[in-house]
């Protein structure tokens, strides 16, 4: 019965989520449905994943605050590049997949007090997005990985018993959304997509970097996690080594 059940969430989750889906975490998911509706068949665990209630238990959510800061170092250093050609002076970034939102606000921090910005950000797990809507992490959310940003995040940031409270508001709108779904916007001049990358599926991988290449405005970027950039042929977009950083552009 297992089988024919694993068999189930693993084909509905590439359908929906393009999440390659593990044994452990189908088996939470199986009892999950079968605690709150009694059944599961593949009608039911369709409705599971299409409401959104199958996201917290395949979604990863491992993330802190300036996490592979040479991506920072290269977005600081080159910000200018973003703004050329005539295009708006607010520069428009999308953080996919943001988990409970450490990225996003490493953005904002990262560009707060010397540029105009704009950050959506979005995962397909609502109950992450609260989290990063209430701004409140555990003490592991600073890292000795991104230690030299440690500084700005303290800024931003106060520490309340085993917490850090982010005690400014940015111009990030967070929101629940699925990678597989076309993005709300086409206007990127930035795209983060980083770390969810090798728990996709192949199909789950064609269908949302298509969808990342059309969110691109001709000249933005696409960063990913420094492991996944090899591994990754986002349609349209070309391979850019500046200062060890590898980052795909779409051409103008």
């Amino acid at each position: 019965m297992i089988d024919e059940i694993y068999h189930k969430i693993c084909l509905t989750s590439d359908k929906y989520y393009g999440i390659k889906t593990e044994t452990p975490e189908a088996q939470k998911l199986e009892k999950y449905i079968l605690e709150k509706y009694g059944s599961i068949d593949q009608e039911t665990i369709e409705k599971v994943f299409l409401s959104g209630e199958a996201s917290p238990f395949l979604t990863v959510g491992e993330t802190y605050f300036f996490r592979e800061p040479a991506h920072f170092n290269f977005i600081k250093e080159q910000i200018s590049l973003f703004t050329e050609y005539g295009r708006a002076s607010t520069v428009r970034i999308l953080s996919a997949a943001v988990a409970t939102g450490c990225e996003a606000y490493s953005l904002a921090m990262l560009l707060e007090d010397f540029h105009s910005y704009h950050i959506d950000a979005f995962d397909v797990n609502h109950f992450a997005i609260s989290t990063a809507k209430k701004g409140i992490y555990g003490l592991r959310a600073l890292r000795e990985d991104g230690s030299q940003y440690h500084s700005t995040a303290s800024k931003y940031m106060e520490k309340n018993g085993n917490n850090y409270h982010v005690n400014r508001s940015f111009n990030i709108n967070f929101f629940v959304h699925n990678l597989m779904n076309d993005f709300p916007s086409k206007n990127y001049d930035i795209i983060f997509f980083r770390n969810a990358f090798i728990y996709l599926s192949d199909y789950g991988r064609e269908r949302i970097l298509q969808n990342i290449s059309s969110a691109l405005v001709p000249g933005g970027i696409l960063i990913m996690g420094i492991s996944e950039t090899a591994g990754a042929k986002p349609p349209g977009l070309i391979n850019i080594n500046k200062d060890d950083v590898f980052y795909f552009k779409k051409p103008l």
